[in-house]
């Protein structure tokens, strides 16, 4: 689901959070390059998300190929704790930020609601949805992602859904359990 994040608080602290990502790009970009490893574009600061978008990305070929479609990109996504309006489990804020040569997009998972699997399965639907937006080249601020989900996805209740994410999070979901030990 793509949301409004929708309060004061969500503002300021996308605020912080985007002060926060210009500073750190600079150092994990000069650090990536210094050491000839790629940038990791789809991370997070908690690492028990992180471990679990790792965990995912060994396990799932359609989150692996996700990942390696935002790595294509000029996006860095940050997927990190918090609460979405409406009470679902995920969403993509709507939310661009440019610092540099990137856009900046930010996920957030409500871990109380979701954890293992259907974690995962959640994580990947919101990958789909920041593929949609680093798609589009275009898009490089909030109100051309909302004009852009308003004209493919339009709903009346001020969330976007598209079918290709549903996809996306069932496959994983599907390749996940099919993949658990009984």
């Amino acid at each position: 689901m793509v949301t409004h994040s929708g309060s004061r608080q969500s503002s300021a602290l996308t605020i912080r959070y985007a002060i926060l990502a210009a500073l750190m790009l600079s150092t994990v970009t000069e650090a990536a390059a210094s050491d000839g490893q790629p940038l990791h574009r789809v991370r997070s600061e908690d690492p028990a998300i992180a471990a679990v978008i790792r965990g995912a990305t060994e396990r799932s070929a359609t989150f692996r190929h996700l990942i390696e479609r935002i790595n294509a990109t000029d996006g860095l996504v940050y997927v990190e704790e918090g609460k979405c309006r409406r009470s679902v489990r995920a969403c993509l804020l709507l939310s661009v930020k440019v610092a540099g040569p990137y856009r900046l997009l930010r996920i957030l998972v409500d871990t109380r609601k979701t954890t293992g699997i259907e974690l995962m399965g959640s994580i990947g639907h919101e990958l789909q949805h920041a593929i949609e937006v680093l798609s589009n080249p275009r898009i490089t601020d909030s109100r051309t992602l909302y004009q852009f989900y308003d004209r493919v996805a339009p709903t009346d209740n001020d969330s976007f859904e598209t079918q290709e994410a549903m996809k996306a999070g069932l496959d994983i979901l599907n390749e996940l359990y099919a993949r658990r030990p009984r």
